[in-house]
């Protein structure tokens, strides 16, 4: 009997979900008709295999928490006189785990007051589990009493593995407030408004709690305004690129037309080149889309163009091997397009930034113009994402061709971070060219800013 202690280094240096360790033992210098005996994990003989581990749980989206009324609607505030059950602030997460829903013991929410206390009811709550299928769906619900302080709250949320350690743990921003009866908010997820004064004297005077705007008032308008940017709804017979930095909404854009497209029985081809299609499902279903039945009825399509690229087997239907073969795409591209069935449906392709590493800048130039061609000539439309990475002289290509040209950036303005949009070029159609801006709340997406109300 020997004790034997090995270390390996494992290549490539992450595991994914399902992954399995397989430990094998070869003798090679026993006598001949020797019996050999692995004793592992017996009483005689303790084993184990260690795997320091680290980012094995998380949330999806990173670092997002949905805040929510009784009635699942997305909200950043909560009146104080409301009355039971109309007072339950509702969180919900979807939390990934590296080794399944069993390696998750609990996850905890604990809701701070804005002093930084826990309150009373939801401090350490364990949070239920929704979904058996990952990402994992957890809620937690919590009942405000009428004397809670007014002001701002934040969520925390701490996952706990099996062996009872913190895994993982969010300390915001997630934020809502809970405001006097009639009190209108700002339209954004922290308030922007100064506490002028809150006076308490001895004679029981109660503290008295005023508000002033940092700004101009502004209102928040739904997404359809984008149509009112566009001059109307897009016609099919449309090629569409979208351009932007990291983090602007590109794809957060594309998901959204999508699903208005299938909400009016347009069917649509959704090509993933930047992520996973699982992951543009969870998206989608976090903005209220659930797209299983229109995948189920053949209205929509995903063509994984990404799954190869991450080391990975698709689960999809229709896969691309490679992106740099640009003509397999285009072939696997129009498979997903069928005809008459697809005839006034969408293509929306997220995103040509892969593709420049991958192949000759005249290869994508020409590659967009040829599946747009086929797109356009079953009076569909065709949608485009493009980041910074792409070379300026295919971008610029990439806009000669174009119908039209969304422009998307997300910058930073008074230490905080802003988003905003125009359409820079419609081809032979009257259009709002100046700047919009808009935020992304969870539940809704996008959501624009307007000086004026909506009537």
């Amino acid at each position: 009997m020997t004790n034997v202690n090995i270390t390996l280094n494992i290549s490539p240096t992450f595991l994914i979900e399902q992954t399995s360790i397989a430990i094998e033992v070869s003798a090679t210098s026993n006598p001949r008709n020797a019996t050999v005996i692995l004793k592992w994990g017996t009483i005689g003989a303790p084993s184990l295999v260690v795997l320091p581990m680290s980012a094995y749980m998380s949330l999806f989206p990173p670092n997002t928490v949905s805040i929510q009324d009784r009635s699942a609607n997305p909200t950043t505030y909560f009146y104080l006189n409301a009355a039971p059950p109309n007072n339950l602030v509702i969180a919900k997460i979807f939390v990934l785990s590296a080794l399944g829903i069993t390696d998750i013991l609990r996850v905890n929410m604990t809701i701070v007051d804005p002093n930084l206390k826990p309150v009373k009811g939801a401090t350490n709550e364990t949070m239920q589990p929704a979904t058996p299928t990952s990402p994992y769906e957890f809620i937690a619900a919590w009942s405000y009493p009428t004397n809670s302080t007014q002001g701002t709250y934040q969520i925390w949320i701490d996952i706990i593995d099996s062996q009872n350690n913190v895994g993982y743990s969010f300390r915001g921003p997630a934020t809502f407030g809970v405001v006097p009866p009639g009190f209108v908010p700002f339209p954004y997820n922290l308030f922007p408004y100064f506490i002028v004064g809150g006076v308490g004297a001895a004679g029981g005077v109660g503290a008295a709690v005023f508000y002033r705007r940092k700004r101009r008032k502004s209102y928040l308008i739904p997404f359809d305004h984008f149509s009112s940017l566009t001059g109307g709804e897009l016609n099919g017979g449309t090629s569409v690129t979208v351009e932007g930095n990291t983090g602007s909404g590109k794809s957060l854009l594309l998901e959204q037309l999508m699903a208005e497209d299938l909400r009016n029985g347009r069917p649509c081809v959704f090509v993933t080149t930047g992520d996973f299609p699982t992951n543009i499902r969870v998206n989608m279903k976090t903005l209220g889309f659930d797209v299983w039945g229109y995948e189920q009825s053949g209205l929509l399509t995903f063509v994984d163009g990404y799954s190869a690229e991450a080391g990975q087997e698709s689960r999809e239907k229709i896969s691309i091997p490679s992106l740099g073969d640009l003509t397999t795409l285009g072939i696997k591209i129009t498979s997903a397009l069928p005809s008459p069935s697809f005839k006034g449906g969408s293509l929306y392709f997220d995103s040509l930034t892969p593709l420049a590493s991958k192949a000759k800048p005249e290869s994508i130039v020409s590659f967009v113009q040829s599946v747009s061609a086929r797109v356009k000539g079953l009076s569909g439309k065709a949608f485009f994402t493009v980041g910074l990475g792409v070379d300026g002289t295919v971008q610029r290509q990439l806009e000669d061709t174009a119908d039209c040209i969304v422009q998307m950036e997300a910058f930073e303005e008074s230490g905080s971070r802003k988003r905003r949009l125009r359409i820079a070029k419609f081809r032979a159609r009257k259009h709002q060219e100046g700047w919009a801006l808009f935020t992304i709340e969870d539940g809704k997406g996008i959501i624009f800013y307007s000086k004026k109300p909506r009537k």
